[in-house]
C-alpha cells in the first residue's frame, strides 16, 4: 500500500505542472475570445452611431407637429370648459328669471292673441 501511495505521489508531482500549464493556456484563450467579443461589440455600437443620430433628428422633426397638436388640444379643452361654463350660467339665469321672461312675452303678445287664447281656453 505504501508503494502505491508513493507511486501516485510521484505521478501527481509530474502531472500537476503540466495540468497547470494547460489550464493557463485555456484561460489565455478564453481571455482572448472575450477581448475579441468586446471589440466586436464596440465596432457594432460605433456602426449604430450614425443611425442613432438620424433617428434623433427624425424625432426632433416629429416633435414640432406634436407640440402643435398638444397646443390645439389644450385650446380646445379651454374652449369646451368656457362653453360649458357659459351654458351653465345661461341655464341658471333663465331658470332664475323665467317669471320675468313670461311677463316680457305676455307684454309683447298682441291683445287679440290673448283674447283668442282666453276664448279657446273657455270653450
Amino acid at each position: 500500500m505504501d508503494d502505491l501511495l508513493l507511486a501516485l505521489q510521484n505521478v501527481s508531482q509530474q502531472l500537476l505542472p503540466i495540468l497547470g500549464a494547460v489550464a493557463l493556456v485555456f484561460v489565455c484563450i478564453l481571455l482572448k475570445k472575450i477581448v475579441d467579443l468586446v471589440e466586436s461589440i464596440t465596432a457594432t455600437v460605433k456602426g449604430l452611431d450614425p443611425t442613432l443620430r438620424l433617428v434623433d433628428k427624425s424625432i426632433e422633426k416629429v416633435q414640432a407637429p406634436l407640440n402643435t397638436a398638444v397646443k390645439y388640444s389644450h385650446t380646445l379643452d379651454r374652449v369646451h370648459d368656457k362653453t360649458a361654463e357659459t351654458f351653465g350660467k345661461a341655464v341658471d339665469f333663465a331658470s332664475e328669471n323665467i317669471d320675468n321672461l313670461k311677463e316680457f312675452v305676455a307684454d309683447k303678445m298682441p291683445k287679440e292673441a290673448e283674447e283668442e287664447t282666453a276664448e279657446g281656453g273657455q270653450e
